[in-house]
């Protein structure tokens, strides 16, 4: 819903209603707030678990704050029928509904699918989950961790002497979340041809896999493939992390043979890489521990900077490894948007800007997180058309 000042975004006039907590499908209906849907966020009257985590800012959840910008907050107890019809109100409202309750649940309160597409068939149901909707494990619940060990992947995370590690970040509740959005912009834009909505199946699990990579596709044809390569660079080497002279730790990636000569010449072109024994990236795996050796020897030998410095000369792609503080603090922060303050005096927090850059229609920050039940009045005055007295004994009943 675009306010008034505001630029249009690209998915202006969407409507959405999100049942979800957590992670994955609170991030994939701040996706889509963020390109100018109307997402209406609805929580029991305690708020979601996430409201009540610490650290805090500006008395809100740091965890709670970082997913769900640009929404509305309403209040509704799905356990009593009055919400139940309140709630089927905002369905029939909706474009998009998305919910990542346990499979059976919405089918338990009366809003199978059926009953779905009776309220509003043109309604995009996206249903996220563990294990998909349907199946033997459907059932099961599933955490971010889990899906990492079951999946294969924690098993490439790590080294022999650590073991499998989880990767440090919910890499598989933000891979479920960017799916279920790409999958309701798709499900949106198939709905322009026919009218018609669908329903929307993501697993966690399937999720996870996705974002696996190419190991993935070697594994599932019986082809090898490198586990537990800890930092280094399990395809072609070499990438992998070095200690300079003043202790910080730079990550070299020069898999490539053009970037492997470019990388030689960053460190003088020793006659001893330069000699033919390790020109290809089978000859450089054959003796890739001399190789790491003698990268490491050059970058002891220097400063961060001045490893970095003649890295960029020659074009090779290279960090120096942050903290998430200094991480935060990097210039390219501001030049690229991606640091966002909203809100107004002792309310205002500081969040993440939009990734996707589009031109003509660009994604914003416009709404501070909501406060819970922030805006059960005014969303109940919009669906129902209701005035003051009228919402005012609604929201009595909904409670």
């Amino acid at each position: 819903m675009t306010e008034p000042g505001e630029s249009r975004g690209a998915l202006d006039d969407i409507r959405v209603v999100d049942l979800s907590r957590w992670i994955a499908g609170p991030f994939c209906s701040m996706l889509l707030a963020d390109m100018g849907a109307d997402v209406v966020k609805v929580e029991n009257p305690m708020g979601e678990d996430t409201r009540h985590f610490e650290p805090k800012v500006a008395n809100e959840s740091t965890y709670f704050l970082h997913y769900n910008r640009n929404k509305r907050s309403i209040t509704l107890d799905t356990r009593d029928a009055n919400s139940v019809d309140h709630l089927k109100k905002l369905i029939a409202w909706a474009d998009v509904l998305v919910q990542n309750y346990r499979p059976g649940t919405l089918t338990a309160m009366g809003l199978d699918d059926e009953a779905l597409a009776a309220i509003n068939p043109a309604l995009i149901v996206v249903s996220i989950s563990g294990y998909g909707q349907e199946g033997e494990w459907s059932h099961r619940p599933l955490f971010n961790s889990v899906a990492e060990a079951l999946s294969g992947a924690m098993s490439l995370n790590g080294n022999h002497s650590s073991g499998p590690l989880m990767s440090g970040t919910y890499v598989a509740d933000h891979a479920t979340g960017l799916q279920a959005a790409f999958a309701a912009v798709t499900a949106l834009f198939e709905r322009d041809r026919t009218g018609l909505g669908q329903h929307v199946d993501i697993s966690l699990f399937d999720s996870m896999l996705s974002v696996i990579g190419h190991p993935l596709t070697s594994a599932i044809n019986g082809k090898p493939y490198t586990e537990l390569t800890g930092n280094r660079d399990a395809t072609a080497p070499p990438g992998n992390l070095f200690a300079t002279g003043d202790s910080r730790r730079i990550y070299i990636d020069a898999g490539s043979d053009r970037l492997f000569l470019a990388l030689t010449q960053a460190m003088g072109s020793p006659a001893h890489l330069g000699d033919g024994r390790f020109a290809s990236v089978a000859q450089r795996w054959a003796r890739v521990d001399e190789l790491e050796h003698e990268i490491n020897v050059w970058t002891l030998s220097l400063d961060a900077q001045s490893v970095s410095d003649a890295l960029d000369r020659e074009g090779v792609p290279h960090g120096v490894v942050q903290t998430l503080k200094e991480a935060v603090q990097h210039p390219l922060l501001i030049e690229r948007g991606m640091l966002r303050r909203v809100g107004e005096g002792e309310d205002a927090v500081n969040v993440p800007g939009v990734v996707a850059k589009l031109s003509r229609t660009p994604g914003s920050v416009r709404r501070r997180p909501p406060r819970l039940g922030e805006h059960t009045s005014e969303v109940l005055r919009e669906i129902s058309g209701q005035n003051e007295d009228s919402v005012g004994a609604a929201l009595g009943a909904a409670r």
